[in-house]
């Protein structure tokens, strides 16, 4: 079992740069640096709204919790 490993932003404002780099970081450097196999899991979450970011991420470590029990346990 590999240690997941997240990368977490939390952004005040969100222009069109910051969806991009969120969008790229989903879709191509989580995916790739995971497929590599060398580097642990990785993860990536965002958090924007000031006043939920510790039930987010509450939620993203749950979440990581689980998908890493489902992994292990048959």
């Amino acid at each position: 079992m590999a240690l997941r490993k997240s990368v977490v932003e939390i952004k005040g404002y969100r222009n069109e740069d910051a969806k991009d780099k969120a969008a790229a970081m989903l879709t191509y450097w989580v995916p790739g640096v995971n497929h590599l196999g060398d580097h642990g899991r990785r993860a990536f979450a965002e958090f924007t709204d000031v006043y939920a970011i510790q039930e987010d991420f509450a939620k993203v470590v749950a979440a990581g919790f689980d998908h890493m029990l489902d992994e292990v346990l048959p």
